[in-house]
């Protein structure tokens, strides 16, 4: 699905106010094809389907369109797929293509706008506009009230009273570190109640509540290096958010604005209400009176757009969901994006899913079409899975290996029994409805417990042939669910599967999955599955892909690693870090951990300058941050479990990779979802100039929708970035190196 040179593409381009939810624009043809774009519980919507798929995508980071204020919005569309752009930014994109091309010769777009929503500006280009273009299309927001003086008119004054949700916008800057002071103020009948500062812990707002408490709401950092700085403050929605330089610094429960402020009589801004002003200066500032979204306040601050494309989304090749991501650079300079492909339902396993991938040979702005690298049979939660890969490049010869999880129909981590399910050359131990055990060999052919010939042959894809007297009869699929087939005579192991599969030529062609179980899982295990997103090569050339397990508590789990010193033909697991860890007085292994404060679960892997290797955890220790451990032998034996106290852990799966330049070998970037908003979002990029001991700074990427995300350097040197919005797809993003570096300033 890479852009057809006859397809151009095609733009549109127009503002909307809405007060209610109902319909915008709709593409229609001939044959019912075509799609609608609308507003659903005050989010941007899009249904419908083209020649090559059908889609209902749910933009639900545009909440908050109903607000009865105008907003701009552009589409873009190519075969290659489509890009949505909400007051001047991308919020969403799709593989589908939405241009007329994609829903027949016939097909033509109407403006169908709903009772209480009205459309101006209507614009249509038979190319793509540039994102620059479309951000240059996009007007500003309008503010309530700009500041010209000092002070607000009282009549200002009036009209800020009645806010009690809004957004403050101010530019400013200080005379240098250590000085600080007052933003913005206001007050009534004497009385500061209200004050937006500078200090020495970052951006403060506070207001005074009702039982005369300052209700106090921090954006943590340091921006008084005497630089110019935009701070938003955006109240609304239940919330406090802080921006800085357009991007959000903090997200904080609780709503307080102007309206809070009892007898509103005084609006000042570079002091506060007693005249005390600030060691610096506010070049401009501004109120508005709507709760202006990610966009608009990008769009204050002419924050540069970055280049986002949909690689796997809803409706892509007919499946309901793709979900983990994984995402490597090879030394060829091919891009290898990878992901779980769930057919019918959007769950984990158990449920059907299969292993695909998509390649970029032009470091990542244009794609090749889905290829389906690993499945199994059956559909919906009986249907066998894969799931959760995680991939390697061995440098000395070009092999790109890929750890993932297996599981057979109708079992997944929850429910999988504990066991290896193999023998120890890693051939399926089967059994029938008796309890007898067999043995699959590599011929097709199965042996008995005694290491007779049985009457049975089994197909690479798990299909079972029975043999009696002459006559051949169907015998079920191994990988099944129990029940499932109605011919069932073998299953294997109800138990999870770490397997390896790996690519001799860019990921064109894949070998058949093998088993790991033998070397690296314990009878006592249930599941032993891979941390998702990307291992290491070491510079000694051993292969780390980090993984997690479980014990004899099956809800409680450590992490740890697999290493290969042969290039993937054999594995070793290195010990965990809660194999002899201290833990509230007593000591703990991973076999018997019993409790959940100690548990840890995915994780992401450094080598350091060094030689050391960093592992950085999922958790859920009361403290609220991402583990960490280090080896010094390749990933063998761990360190103490600490915990990285500038990092946010949410209980979600972190990745990191290594940035090095000639001038900084030891920067490495960090991503995770860093906050409950309720749901799981809040995606955080993270930088470190030492090899992951410090984090010197943070930027956020997606202030809302953000799950799981893989990271790899590309040939450019440019950061791509693979994430997820949970159910609705998988998106790379191209980010340059100044982009985080700016975040240090």
């Amino acid at each position: 699905m890479t852009i057809d040179a006859g397809h151009p593409g095609s733009s549109w381009t127009l503002q909307f106010r809405a007060r209610i939810d109902g319909t915008l624009i709709k593409l229609s043809s001939a044959d019912d094809t075509g799609w609608d774009l609308f507003i659903r519980s005050s989010a941007l919507f899009l249904e419908g389907s083209t020649t090559s798929m059908t889609f209902a995508l749910d933009m639900e980071d545009t909440a908050s369109v109903t607000d009865g204020t105008w907003h701009s919005l552009a589409l873009t569309a190519t075969s290659a797929g489509s890009k949505i752009f909400l007051d001047g930014y991308q919020c969403f994109s799709t593989c589908a293509d939405l241009s007329p091309a994609g829903s027949g010769p016939d097909a033509a777009l109407a403006l169908t706008p709903g009772a209480g929503i009205e459309i101006r500006s209507f614009a249509e280009h038979d190319f793509v506009l540039s994102a620059e273009e479309i951000l240059a299309l996009s007007p500003a927001p309008t503010p309530l009230i700009e500041f010209a003086a000092a002070h607000l008119s009282d009549y200002d004054v009036a009209e800020a009273s009645e806010l009690a949700a809004g957004t403050i916008f101010a530019r400013y800057r200080v005379r240098g570190p250590g000085q600080h002071g007052t933003i913005l103020a206001a007050g009534g009948a004497g009385t500061e109640q209200l004050n937006l500062s500078v200090t020495a812990e970052g951006i403060e707002y506070k207001v005074l509540g009702r039982r005369g408490q300052w209700r106090t709401f921090t954006a943590h950092g340091h921006w008084d290096q005497g630089h110019w700085h935009d701070v938003v403050v955006r109240v609304g929605h239940g919330a406090v958010q802080i921006y800085v330089d357009g991007y959000l610094e903090a997200h904080l429960p609780g709503q307080a604005f102007f309206a809070a402020v009892d007898s509103l009589d005084e609006v000042v801004i570079g002091q506060d209400t007693s005249g005390s002003r600030l060691f610096g200066e506010v070049r401009n500032a501004a109120l508005f009176s709507s709760v202006l979204n990610d966009s608009q306040i990008k769009k204050l601050s002419s924050v540069a757009p970055l280049e986002t494309q949909c690689l796997f989304d809803a409706g892509f090749h007919d499946s309901i969901s793709y979900r983990i991501p994984s995402l490597i650079t090879l030394t060829s300079g091919v891009v290898v994006a990878g992901a779980d492909q769930r057919e019918t339902i959007a769950n984990d396993s158990p449920n059907s899913i299969n292993f695909t991938v998509r390649r970029s040979f032009d470091g990542g702005h244009t794609w090749g079409d889905l290829q389906t690298v690993l499945t199994y049979p059956g559909h919906g939660a009986k249907g066998a899975s894969v799931i959760d890969s995680c991939v390697v490049q061995d440098r000395r010869n070009g092999r790109l290996v890929v750890l993932i999880d297996h599981f057979p129909g109708g079992i997944g981590q929850p429910n999988a029994e504990a066991g290896l399910g193999v023998d120890e050359k890693g051939r399926y131990i089967l059994h029938d409805g008796q309890g007898a055990t067999y043995t699959w060999n590599e011929d097709g052919s199965v042996t008995d417990a005694d290491g007779n010939t049985a009457p049975f042959r089994i197909s690479e894809r798990g299909d079972v042939t029975v043999t009696a007297d002459g006559q051949e009869n169907p015998g079920g699929n191994v990988f099944l669910a129990d029940g499932e087939d109605p011919h069932q005579t073998l299953l294997t192991a109800r138990t999870c599967f770490l397997q390896m599969i790996y690519s001799d030529d860019d990921g064109e062609t894949w070998s058949g999955p093998f088993n790991l179980n033998q070397d690296v899982k314990e009878e006592w295990m249930s599941f032993c599955g891979t941390s998702p997103g990307t291992g290491v090569q070491l510079r000694s050339g051993r292969l780390v892909i980090p993984i997690y397990y479980n014990g004899d508590h099956k809800r409680h789990f450590s992490a740890s690693v697999v290493y290969s010193d042969d290039g993937g033909a054999t594995w070793k697991r290195g010990k965990s870090p809660n194999d002899g860890r201290i833990f509230e007085g007593r000591e703990i292994d991973s076999r018997t951990l019993d409790t959940e404060a100690a548990a840890t679960h995915e994780a992401t892997l450094i080598e350091r300058a060094d030689g050391s290797l960093l592992m950085l955890m999922r958790n859920q220790h009361p403290s609220g941050k991402v583990a960490t451990t280090v080896s010094t032998d390749g990933g063998e034996t761990w360190s103490d479990v600490s915990f990285a106290q500038e990092i946010t852990e949410i209980f979600c799966q972190p990745n990191a990779v290594a940035w090095p330049t000639e001038d900084c070998p030891e920067r490495v970037v960090f991503a995770n979802a860093s906050q409950m908003r309720p749901y799981r979002g809040r995606g955080v990029l993270r930088l470190s100039e030492d090899g992951g001991r410090t984090w010197i700074a943070s930027r956020t990427f997606n202030p809302a929708h953000y799950v799981y995300q893989c990271m790899t350097i590309l040939p450019d040197g440019t950061l791509g970035l693979l994430w997820e919005r949970e159910m609705q797809g998988l998106y790379f993003s191209r980010i340059p190196l100044e982009w985080i570096e700016a975040a240090k300033i």
